[in-house]
């Protein structure tokens, strides 16, 4: 919604959250940084109250929460608050109130809304949320390569041909390919995901361009395969270098006459369907040894899109941290807000084999074991933390990567110091991990079944 009180274009580009009320608290207008945080347009907020905004400014002893919303003759008030979504809460906000008048006689309440700077024990904390955000349809990343990769889904997205998503396991091949059919004229029609890596070739026949009834053992009734369930809509074929030869023949059929045959049939079926195929392998290199047809494989690359690894792009790293944090916040009932700074240098540094998904799992990990608001690197993966030991990362930290009793980087025994630990040593750390039995156990480098007998044994 256009005021003419506003410099809208001003207000959408600052580094923090704008919201600007009336004398009865509706929304006048909200800025990008607002929308992204509650999720909610600026076209639905417009003209809602503030609750709409969930926006939950704190209590204190002189002001009730209700009172900071009204307008005043202050010229400016400040309150801590955050974002609430569901039953989640979100980061710890700074709320600024600024009420004006304008010449119209208007009565206008500007609210600015920043981050907190966190600062414990003297060391900067990585913060959770940063302005600069840059998600597309679920792929995350800033970097050059992710803003090019973002320019060749939409231009994918705006014809029909063929493409093939070149990149390595965990990098999105998945996601590219839902939003190049998200994008596309055919939205509103079916997205059909098959993995062809994960089923036998006669499976595979049947899955592809279904079977009727009688095709073979256990075929009781007809079936409508995907190739055909997918009419005018789009098919992602999923670790495509894998199928076999006899596969690629028939595949190359659909592609170029737009018909299939179902398994035990001599129908023809016409369809209409964007075939959209994802690999972790090098398709010319296939062709050049004979194992990928050449026809099928110019019918295909049409239109490729390479996805580059996550050691190719360490600047999106950050950003995805905090998108999984976000979504585990929400997931497992948390208030995790940030992660350490050595914490996110030793991620930053990491050579990540499983690109992003292997990031997720280590941030789900560390959900697991993080008991406080910041994440450390203790509660990173073990496997992880011994990687980056042995390749040299955080050099002369170590003992704070990996603890002492795993610093030989060897299986766990049963001898040596582990046998010896005193009554206090096992207090100390069961209440430095908040109780995490665990956690404690991994610390001290026993077993759960060996803490559990240490702690009888001391009747802890």
């Amino acid at each position: 919604m256009n005021n003419p009180d506003l410099n809208q274009d001003i207000l959408s580009r600052v580094p923090c959250g704008i919201l600007v009320l009336d004398d009865k608290q509706r929304v006048m207008y909200a800025n990008p940084w607002v929308c992204r945080r509650t999720g909610i347009s600026e076209h639905k907020l417009t003209g809602k109250g503030i609750k709409t905004v969930k926006l939950e400014v704190e209590q204190d002893e002189t002001k009730s929460a209700q009172e900071f919303w009204k307008w005043g003759t202050e010229t400016a008030q400040q309150a801590r608050g955050s974002f609430h979504t569901g039953n989640q809460v979100g980061v710890p906000l700074t709320i600024k109130k600024h009420c004006d008048i304008k010449e119209t006689g208007r009565k206008l309440i500007y609210i600015s809304i920043h981050d907190c700077t966190q600062i414990e024990n003297g060391r900067r904390r990585i913060p959770l949320e940063t302005a600069d955000i840059h998600v597309f349809h679920g792929l995350v990343g800033k970097s050059p390569s992710m803003q090019e990769l973002f320019s060749l889904i939409e231009l994918a997205s705006g014809t029909g041909v063929n493409v093939v998503i070149q990149g390595q396991s965990g990098t999105g091949k998945e996601l590219v390919a839902s939003a190049i059919h998200t994008l596309s004229v055919r939205k509103n029609n079916p997205f059909i995901r098959v993995n062809c890596a994960a089923l036998a070739e006669t499976l595979l026949e049947s899955e592809l361009f279904g079977h009727v009834k009688g095709a073979f053992t256990g075929a009781y009734t007809d079936r409508t395969g995907n190739l055909e369930a997918a009419h005018k809509g789009t098919i992602l074929l999923d670790e495509i270098g894998e199928i076999s030869t006899n596969m690629q023949a028939k595949l190359l059929r659909v592609l170029q006459e737009k018909v299939i045959v179902r398994v035990g049939d001599n129908k023809e079926v016409a369809i209409d369907v964007r075939i959209v195929a994802a690999t972790n392998r090098e398709l010319r290199k296939l062709v050049a040894q004979g194992k990928f047809r050449e026809d099928l494989f110019y019918r295909l690359n049409v239109f490729p899109i390479p996805l580059p690894a996550l050691n190719e792009r360490t600047s999106d790293i950050p950003l995805l941290c905090e998108h999984f944090i976000r979504k585990y916040n929400q997931e497992m009932g948390k208030q995790i807000q940030s992660i350490s700074s050595d914490t996110m240098r030793l991620l930053m540094n990491y050579c990540w084999p499983g690109n992003v998904r292997e990031l997720e799992n280590t941030i789900e990990h560390a959900f697991v074991l993080c008991h406080t608001e910041e994440i450390q690197m203790l509660d990173l993966p073990h496997e992880l933390r011994v990687k980056a030991v042995r390749e040299g990362i955080c050099a002369g930290r170590n003992a704070d990567i990996i603890p002492p009793s795993y610093q030989t980087l060897a299986p766990m025994k049963t001898t040596g110091r582990r046998l010896n630990i005193s009554k206090e040593e096992l207090e100390k750390e069961i209440e430095k991990h908040g109780g995490n039995k665990s956690a404690a156990a991994r610390a001290l480098g026993i077993s759960k079944v060996g803490l559990w007998k240490k702690m009888k044994k001391f009747e802890i």
